[in-house]
């Protein structure tokens, strides 16, 4: 504890803003979930700008590693990352990982096919009888997960763009996803004429938090916590997470061979 405690005032105190400043690397583990993490995207993303950003408040510099949600996951609580960028707050999760400090607040909402029947529901049970699509792995909420494991009208596609395709061809009548993704691979990897055939419903499946996942276990795991969210709140103070967002918008973050346009008005 008292070496711990030294590591952390160490690291408050360092005024590190640079890879020849810092006195700790991380190995993070990430995956493609644009815009939030892609390799293919601006400082790999905009909640990897976010966590590279509040590392290096502290004196870290972290590495990304661009691998599946569930291998990303798995080779973290195998000692192989110091963390994993990044996961909703799922409880049943916290077994095997702890989650940070929020880094922001997104909405997951229903896609379903134009004309479809759907038009509004209560509860997941209204849905029952209608084919789902899931992205493998993926831990939506709490609710749905329980959702999943007790619904046998669930169909698993490996990314969200494929849940998409297949919403659009009519294998499936419904498919979960943040609100923000599925507009932009919609905007991104489709066009007009299928970005028609499907809409969001205007019901919020949910609203949660995004948040680091440190494995359990590791040594150095309460530090990476006490790291990245000291940096976090120093975002804050700063008023720098207004900037992220606002580049995020600008489209700052994306492919400039391949731009979306931001105004969603």
């Amino acid at each position: 504890m008292r070496i711990f405690t030294l590591f952390l005032t160490i690291a408050l105190l360092f005024p590190a803003q640079s890879w020849a400043h810092a006195w700790l690397k991380l190995e993070i583990a990430t995956t493609e979930y644009p815009p939030f993490t892609s390799t293919d995207m601006e400082h790999n993303g905009y909640i990897n700008h976010i966590i590279n950003q509040a590392f290096l408040e502290t004196g870290v510099v972290v590495e990304f590693t661009s691998l599946k949600w569930e291998e990303a996951l798995e080779a973290a609580k195998n000692g192989e990352y110091d963390a994993v960028s990044y996961g909703y707050f799922v409880r049943s999760r916290e077994d095997e990982f702890i989650h940070s400090k929020s880094i922001t607040a997104e909405s997951l909402v229903f896609y379903v096919r134009e004309g479809s029947p759907i038009q509004s529901w209560n509860t997941l049970n209204d849905l029952s009888d209608y084919k789902m699509g899931m992205t493998e792995g993926y831990l939506y909420t709490d609710e749905l997960g329980e959702y999943i494991e007790d619904n046998e009208n669930v169909i698993t596609y490996d990314s969200d763009e494929e849940n998409l395709r297949a919403l659009m061809d009519g294998e499936i009548d419904i498919f979960p996803v943040d609100e923000l993704t599925g507009w932009y691979l919609l905007e991104r990897q489709f066009n007009q004429s299928d970005r028609n055939k499907v809409k969001r419903l205007e019901s919020y499946v949910s609203t949660y938090t995004t948040h680091l996942l440190v494995p359990k276990g590791r040594k150095n795991s309460g530090l990476v916590v006490e790291l990245f969210n000291k940096g976090l709140e120093e975002l804050v103070l700063e008023g720098k997470m207004q900037r992220f967002k606002r580049l995020l918008k600008q489209g700052f973050y994306q492919h400039p061979e391949r731009p979306v346009n931001y105004d969603r008005r």
